[in-house]
């Protein structure tokens, strides 16, 4: 059983087998099907949506708009999950007339939401616009008010990167 588990943990290339499986027999035996964790493809396909939720969780706090045009923002992200559009519908309730286009560069995807209204497109000839004059003096402002905040005798890279892991760091102003 040790073994076994530990070979199924690295075995990452059976997700689509292990998620079929999951959806046949719990059309069989319902909601049940979450507490057989001894069952391994059970056992996979919860641990994929706990790192999906953990990490969409995480992006919700961290996701940097930059304004590129006349009411409209922009922010990209690196996640390890396909997790965009949980993303974006979270901030279509949060900010649900501002149009905003998040953009998952690891899976070329983008959110576009425009007048009350999202798709989910593929980025690879789209051309995001630069940041317009205000947004980057905002960026500026946000720089200095960082680094006047930070103690350069307190910092400690360390114990940042355990509660934002350096993975985030790329799409963050004030780095």
């Amino acid at each position: 059983m040790y073994n076994s588990f530990y070979a199924f943990l690295s075995d990452s290339k059976d997700k689509e087998i292990n998620i079929l499986k999951y959806l046949c027999e719990g059309f069989e035996i319902g909601p049940k099907i979450n507490t057989m964790l001894t069952t391994s493809y059970v056992f996979s396909v919860i641990n994929m949506k706990k790192r999906a939720t953990s990490e969409c969780h995480k992006l919700k706090g961290l996701l940097r708009f930059q304004e590129v045009g006349e009411n409209i923002y922009y922010a990209s992200v690196h996640p390890s999950t396909n997790i965009i559009e949980p993303l974006g519908q979270h901030f279509i309730k949060r900010i649900p007339y501002q149009n905003f286009i998040i953009h998952d560069k690891n899976r070329e995807l983008c959110f576009l939401y425009h007048n009350q209204n999202y798709r989910i497109v593929n980025s690879h000839n789209l051309t995001i616009p630069v940041i317009t004059d205000s947004e980057r003096k905002y960026q500026e402002l946000w720089k200095l008010f960082f680094q006047t905040i930070s103690i350069k005798e307190r910092t400690n890279p360390r114990c940042q990167m355990q509660f934002m892991p350096k993975k985030y760091w790329q799409d963050l102003i004030e780095k």
